[in-house]
Formats: structure tokens, C-alpha cells, sequence
């Protein structure tokens, strides 16, 4: 196993040095605070990569084996009981207290200026969420400004579009599925953390999960919500082994947002130690598990095909949607290392205006973000379960690459390993109190830019 790990970390090392090479070689006049922080970047990224690996073969190839046949990951109720009553307080309370904190720093900052329900919708209908209404209310269109929403993919204004059956309002249904979503996100987390771990670790994973410095716009008309309950689930049927179910969610967390394709990551590392497991134990059936997960494998990006279908029958071109997204937004995908080199740059470039609404609001929470989200996964890739640190690693290149990045602190929100890290992190009583109280801090300190106008998208 050891040859094996040296093998393959070398080569994906060597890739990413090549890539990072040819990048480098690319660029015309960098700074060299920019090249600093581009390199540092893929160094964290390497180490982090390296660890995976060899955190893959260990789980693939451990002494301890697993018994597919005998579902091991079932957990005794009796032990670890449902502690979801509490989960569900903590959610309402704390999302409740986010819309009321925003709401009066609003106050504040601009006096009373009308409606509890008029201001919450100037407050949050912000970003990407008129788009995402528009969409529930007149589908994709081919005229005019909405024609570029075909860039949003359409699972999260669908669901939008049944609970306006109900609701007549799209934004106060946008809400509603947002906050349901989170509450049912949060019980999921904490079933997937209590298959290996206790009740005390597997609330923490819920709790560092929603105080995140971004956690707000899981109350936002936004899918970060639905879409982080929809890659829980995905990952907590696979622990369970019940792969099906697990691609339906997979699939529908790649109709909501094109990152959801990455759950084939863990789908692929899961189905592949079940396999090994298999044949170590001489497992009847191998055909039957074999078919199931490949199965299921390729199942997940339909949901993205989907997308797809629609760009073509709304465009008649199944990619439209890359062409105004390179068009309209310079958008398209690049290399987490030139994001970091060019965030930086506008960082700086802002500083040097006096610009300190974009440096501070917009380009230093995306610098610290990417940063940090590396910071926090490396000493606890040892620990963490192989599908997890491979499913970060696979969203992080996703969703930071695009060569003209706003959102990285909503975009590394939705990662779930990043809570797992911060559960390993604090451990200890004081550990855990410290990292409330900073994650809470920067958690208001986010809210407070985005409830003042700063560019937060």
C-alpha cells in the first residue's frame, strides 16, 4: 500500500504542479503577492490531496472489514436516540434570529421605511434570488433581461412553483422552502455524523454547519438550502448502503445546482470499498452489487441532463447557458489558483481606491473563505472518512475555479465536510466554546455587510 500511495500522490502532485506551471507561464505581469497567494493556495490544496489518498487506500484496503450483507451502518436507536425535537428548535431559533438581526441593523442604518414583509423582501431579494423567481413565476423565457436566468438551473424554482399553489407569493414560498430545507438538512447531517459517531460530536456537526460565516443565506431566496438537504441525503442513503435512493438525490442535487454532479465522487469511493469488502469476505451476489452501483453511479448526472434538455428546449442549444454565462458574466471554468491570484489583485486594487465597501464586503470574505475551508479540512483529512475529504476536494475545485468568482463563502457554506473538520477541531470544551463564539461573530459580522448594502452575493 505504501508504493501505491507514493505512486499515485506523486502523479497527482505532478499534475497539479504542471497545471500550476503552465498557469503561471500563462499570466502577463502577476504581482508577486498574487503568485504567493496562487502558490500557497495549491500547496494546501496538494497537502490536502496527498492525506486524501492515503486516507483512500487505508479505507479501501484496512484490515477492518466491513460485511455489505449484513447492513453494518444501521445504528442502535437505543444508544444514540433521536435528538431532532432540539435540532428543530435550534434551527427555527437561530433562523428566526437571523431575519430579526437583519431586520434591525436595517433598522439602524436606514430608519423604519415601511412593512415588516416590504423590507424583508428588499433585504433578501438580493443576488441571485429575483432570478430564481422569476423563474418559478414564467419559466425560462428567450426575450429581454430574464433570458439570461437559463443560467440557473431549475429544481429550486420548481419547488418554488408548488408552494405558490399555496402561498400566492413566490418570495414568501422562496422562504419557506429555504427555511424547511435547512431544518431537514440539519436532521439529515445529524444522521450521517451519528452512523460513526456519538450524539455530542454529531450535534456539533449541526452546529458548526449553521453558524458558518455564510449560514444566513440558508434562510435566503436561494438553493444553498435545498440543496446542501439534498447532498446530505445523497451522502447519508450511500453510507447506508442503499444506493438508489442516494442517486435520486444525487440527480436532483445536480438539477439544483451544477456542483451536485461531484456526488459521484463519494458514490464511486463507497461503491468501490463495498466492492473490495465483497470479495475480501467472499459476499454472494458480487454481480448484484456490482450492477447496483454502477447503476447508481450514472444515475446522479441525469439530473445535470436534465438541465441540459431544458437549455435545448428552450434554445434549442444544450449548452446556451455556457454562452451567456461567458458573454454576459466573463464566466467560465478556470483554476482555484487563479482565483486566488485575482481575488487577491481586486482585494489590493480596492484597498489602493478606498474602496473598502468592495475590498471588505466582496473580495476579502472570498480570499478568507477559500483560505480558511483549506485550513480547516488538512488536519482532520487523517480522521475523516475518505468520500468525504474526496466530495470536498472535488466541490472545491468546482466552485472555485470560475474565472470570474463573487460567492465563494455561500459556495463553501454548502460543503458539509468543512463542519465534520470543525467537529474533529473541538473536541475539547474550550476548543468548542472559542470556535462558537469566532464562527458566530463572523457569522453576524457577514450578516451585518450583506443587511447594509455591502456586495455580498
Amino acid at each position: 500500500m505504501k508504493k501505491a500511495f507514493a505512486i499515485i500522490s506523486s502523479i497527482l502532485n505532478a499534475a497539479l504542479a504542471a497545471l500550476f506551471c503552465i498557469w503561471l507561464f500563462g499570466q502577463n505581469r502577476l504581482e508577486t503577492v498574487c503568485v504567493i497567494a496562487a502558490a500557497v493556495c495549491t500547496l494546501l490544496f496538494a497537502f490536502l490531496m496527498t492525506l486524501f489518498v492515503k486516507k483512500l487506500l487505508e479505507d479501501w484496503f484496512s484490515s477492518e472489514i466491513e460485511y455489505v450483507e449484513t447492513e453494518p451502518l444501521r445504528r442502535n436507536r437505543f444508544d444514540i436516540r433521536h435528538p431532532w425535537l432540539k435540532i428543530v428548535v435550534y434551527m427555527v431559533v437561530s433562523r428566526i434570529a437571523i431575519l430579526v438581526l437583519a431586520y434591525l441593523i436595517d433598522l439602524w442604518a436606514n430608519g423604519y421605511s415601511g412593512g415588516i414583509f416590504d423590507t424583508m423582501r428588499r433585504l433578501w431579494l438580493r443576488s441571485d434570488s429575483p432570478s430564481y423567481l422569476g423563474i418559478s413565476e414564467r419559466w425560462y423565457v428567450t426575450d429581454g433581461d430574464p433570458m439570461y436566468h437559463i443560467v440557473f438551473l431549475p429544481f429550486y424554482p420548481c419547488v418554488i412553483a408548488v408552494f405558490n399553489l399555496i402561498t400566492r407569493s413566490s418570495f414568501a414560498s422562496a422562504m419557506l422552502v429555504s427555511s424547511l430545507s435547512s431544518v431537514g438538512a440539519a436532521i439529515m447531517l445529524y444522521e450521517l455524523a451519528a452512523i460513526d459517531h456519538d450524539r455530542r460530536f454529531s450535534m456539533r456537526v449541526v452546529k458548526y454547519m449553521f453558524i458558518l460565516p455564510a449560514a444566513f443565506f440558508y434562510v435566503s431566496p436561494m438553493t444553498e438550502g435545498l440543496f446542501l438537504l439534498l447532498c446530505v441525503s445523497c451522502m447519508y442513503f450511500i453510507r447506508r448502503r442503499k444506493y438508489l435512493i442516494a442517486a435520486l438525490f444525487g440527480a436532483l442535487a445536480s438539477f439544483t445546482r451544477s456542483p451536485g454532479v461531484v456526488l459521484i465522487v463519494p458514490m464511486v469511493i463507497e461503491a468501490v470499498k463495498d466492492i473490495v469488502n465483497a470479495y475480501r469476505t467472499k459476499t454472494r451476489r458480487k454481480a448484484r452489487l456490482w450492477l447496483e452501483r454502477v447503476f447508481a453511479c450514472l444515475i446522479v448526472p441525469l439530473g445535470f441532463a436534465g438541465y441540459l434538455l431544458v437549455n435545448y428546449a428552450v434554445w434549442g442549444d444544450p449548452f446556451k447557458f455556457m454562452q451567456f454565462q461567458r458573454e454576459h458574466w466573463s464566466q467560465q471554468l478556470g483554476y482555484f489558483f487563479n482565483s486566488a491570484s485575482y481575488q487577491t489583485h481586486y482585494f489590493l486594487l480596492r484597498l489602493d481606491e478606498s474602496d473598502l465597501r468592495l475590498a471588505w464586503g466582496l473580495w476579502f470574505p472570498n480570499l478568507f473563505c477559500i483560505f480558511a475551508s483549506l485550513i480547516v479540512m488538512l488536519p482532520n483529512a487523517k480522521r475523516m472518512r475518505a468520500s468525504y475529504t474526496g466530495y470536498f476536494l472535488a466541490y472545491f475545485v468546482m466552485t472555485i475555479g470560475p474565472t470570474w468568482l463573487l460567492s465563494a463563502p455561500r459556495y463553501l457554506t454548502a460543503a458539509f465536510p468543512i463542519a465534520f473538520a470543525m467537529a474533529y477541531m473541538t473536541r475539547g470544551k474550550k476548543a468548542d466554546a472559542a470556535a462558537t463564539v469566532v464562527c458566530a461573530a463572523l457569522l453576524v459580522l457577514y450578516l451585518s455587510a450583506n443587511a447594509l448594502g455591502f456586495p455580498v452575493y
